[in-house]
């Protein structure tokens, strides 16, 4: 069995141990996860699954009075090695590396609230992280598929969105104007970019078992650029959604 097969096991059996726990003890409620908000890619369910896997590394983080700032900086080491073993087309691990990378992302923030440090420092610190750990693991896919004006115009796209979304939050807040939630948020791109390339060398092996003799191109990785695909489409239309938003709020308000 390959380890994607054994971790995925093991993701089924605390999945189904985190159901049990909640029918018995009631469902988990995150305070922060409520304040973010689900979408459509990313219910809460999965989310608050999530905060259940890294609740003992937090209070076993808390203990041991790491800092946040640590976690931060992993979470930058492993979306830079992603994105090298990107480039060299090494796309389950990727992705398990990009997966590992979102989950410290996320323990920097848990941590810092558990230990009463959160700060806007830190804040400026996660969010630039957060576009550089991004920026890696999609420039790695710009090199893999750097022969490839297609699957490279894809890749261009979802990165632009990515970016996007990011810069329409920022402005937003830096102008105090409510707007959508929208699609394709960091956690989204980070579980559907992740996902699709972890699994991509599995899937690619079922798709050829069941098409043994379809015109199938491995290296081509489908999963991940179905993947790409959502980001692409979903981060722009958010994007766009939020400044015409943010455009004629603005408008509006000049006319008074």
């Amino acid at each position: 069995m390959s380890y994607q097969l054994w971790l995925l096991a093991g993701i089924a059996f605390a999945l189904a141990a985190f159901s049990i726990r909640s029918l018995f003890l009631g469902k988990q409620v995150s305070a922060r996860i409520q304040k973010q908000g689900g979408s459509p890619f990313l219910g809460h369910l999965p989310m608050e699954f999530a905060y259940w896997i890294l609740s003992p590394f937090e209070k076993a983080a808390t203990v041991l009075k790491l800092s946040p700032n640590f976690f931060s900086w992993a979470c930058f080491a492993l979306g830079l090695l992603s994105g090298i073993v990107a480039g060299f087309g090494y796309m389950s691990e990727a992705g398990l590396l990009c997966i590992v990378s979102a989950l410290f992302d996320t323990l920097d923030g848990m941590v810092a609230r558990a230990r009463g440090v959160a700060s806007d420092a830190g804040e400026v610190l996660d969010a630039s992280i957060d576009r550089y750990t991004e920026f890696f693991f999609l420039a790695g896919l710009i090199f893999y598929y750097r022969f490839d004006s297609f699957y490279l115009f894809l890749v261009l796209t979802a990165l632009l969105g990515s970016f996007m979304v990011s810069y329409s939050q920022a402005k937003s807040e830096a102008m105090q104007i409510e707007i959508p939630r929208g699609w394709m948020r960091r956690p989204e791109r980070a579980a559907y970019l992740a996902g699709g390339a972890f699994l991509s060398p599995l899937l690619s092996e079922w798709i050829e078992m069941i098409y043994p003799k379809a015109n199938f191109i491995p290296t081509a990785h489908y999963p991940l650029l179905f993947a790409l695909f959502l980001v692409a489409v979903f981060a722009n239309a958010t994007a766009v959604l939020r400044f015409q938003v943010m455009y004629k709020t603005l408008k509006t308000a000049s006319k008074k």
